[in-house]
């Protein structure tokens, strides 16, 4: 097991490897350290294969002990929502919580299915085809700029099964075999995964005619990134999505996805490109934000609203978090 310590260590330090899968298997984390993970993937096996009509259910359950257990992230809900929807009265975003509550659990479930079975037994409506259809005509790639919208997994999964076939942007997982597992399961119905560091495979796809999932919507922090509104607040936003189209000669697709009838359907929407590049990175950065807020906005229970989204403050701001 020296050879896969050592190599664990080299590869979890940056977010530049996208080549996880071509390393490792899982004989090399045999080791009892990983025995707690291997229960945790267990365990994800078993919630997958759970029938589809008690996912509602289960998910009220599950949604209740995730805000009991985790205090913190219940308070960054609360704080998003008091940001975003300021309009709202305390009672309309009670309910928007325990609404965001219940469908991230669902998005739990939904994952695990997507990681651990085959996806058959789900429905995926696509909207908006030609504008992908008229792209390949051209033998153009395309950026899919999108959000951390809550059927992100089980979306790809389906959208994998189709003949529209994407390049999806990681983050690692700082837990090596947890990071193996999930993707090998990705990496099932993705065309390929591509660490959200590693811009030169981003680019290569995208010179290729390929099509990029580009989620952008993230805080990471104030050096990649300039301040912007995002629902009226200033948000660090990060421009590579114009330094990705501009490099790869791509057109910047938006593209949403949500669930209706309970769960059992899955819809992902493609639009008309977005002006971008425009030659002006802050127009461009606006323009997303203001597309995600319209979408986001449609069906606000479906989209992560547990990340620290303003963390990083302009200079001499004070923090809007506890």
């Amino acid at each position: 097991m020296a050879r896969a310590n050592k190599k664990h260590r080299s590869s979890g330090d940056t977010q530049k490897d996208s080549h996880v899968t071509d390393v490792y298997r899982f004989r090399d984390f045999l080791a009892p350290r990983y025995w707690k993970t291997w229960i945790s993937i267990a365990g994800l096996y078993s919630i997958a294969w759970l029938p589809i009509g008690l996912r509602s259910g289960l998910s009220v359950g599950l949604a209740a002990i995730l805000k009991k257990i985790d205090k913190r992230r219940l308070r960054v809900v609360q704080r998003n929502l008091e940001l975003c929807f300021p309009e709202k009265t305390a009672q309309q975003r009670a309910q928007l919580l325990k609404a965001t509550y219940h469908s991230y659990a669902m998005t739990f479930i939904e994952t695990a299915h997507a990681w651990c079975r085959p996806v058959r037994s789900m429905h995926l409506e696509i909207q908006g085809r030609e504008y992908i259809d008229a792209l390949r005509s051209q033998g153009r790639g395309a950026i899919l700029v999108s959000g951390h919208f809550a059927p992100l997994d089980i979306a790809a999964a389906l959208l994998g099964q189709s003949d529209i076939s994407v390049q999806a942007v990681y983050r690692k997982d700082n837990n090596p075999l947890f990071n193996y597992f999930m993707t090998r399961a990705r990496e099932r119905y993705a065309a390929s995964l591509v660490a959200r560091k590693d811009i030169r495979g981003m680019i290569k796809n995208l010179k290729q005619g390929g099509l990029l999932w580009y989620a952008p919507d993230q805080d990471y922090g104030r050096r990649p990134s300039i301040f912007v509104p995002f629902f009226g607040v200033q948000a660090a936003t990060i421009t590579k999505t114009s330094v990705l189209a501009e490099a790869g000669d791509a057109a910047v697709v938006p593209m949403s996805a949500y669930r209706t009838e309970g769960g059992r359907k899955i819809v992902i929407r493609f639009e008309a490109p977005l002006n971008i590049p425009s030659g002006d990175e802050r127009a461009d950065a606006i323009c997303i934000n203001q597309w995600l807020e319209t979408r986001i906005s449609e069906h606000p229970e479906q989209y992560l609203w547990f990340h620290k989204r303003f963390k990083t403050r302009p200079e001499g701001e004070a923090s809007l978090y506890d």
